[in-house]
């Protein structure tokens, strides 16, 4: 799994790839977390080249959005495909 990390403005842009699973949530939460202080007014997912999500998975963007709420920052998931959006649906998440 590759993601890269870039801030524009107010915003972080997180552009995951491949699979997230149990290590690779770990890896990401790791990365993602330091990322998401005050003054992030903007956290965007680029879900394009997601090709599954499992529960860990499921679980980091719920823990990336409870987090968004917390520093006063807007979440906004992009690109989840015909496979990865019934998943994102099922727990609130579009």
């Amino acid at each position: 799994m590759k993601c890269d990390i870039r801030r524009e403005g107010g915003a972080v842009i997180f552009a995951p790839s491949g699979r997230i699973g149990v290590a690779e949530a770990v890896e990401l939460r790791n990365r993602l977390f330091p990322e998401l202080t005050d003054g992030v007014t903007d956290i965007v997912f680029r879900m394009e080249e997601v090709t599954d999500l499992d529960s860990s998975g499921l679980g980091l963007l719920l823990a990336v959005r409870n987090l968004s709420a917390d520093i006063g920052a807007r979440l906004e998931l992009r690109g989840a495909d015909a496979r990865i959006g019934p998943k994102l649906a099922a727990i609130g998440l579009v």
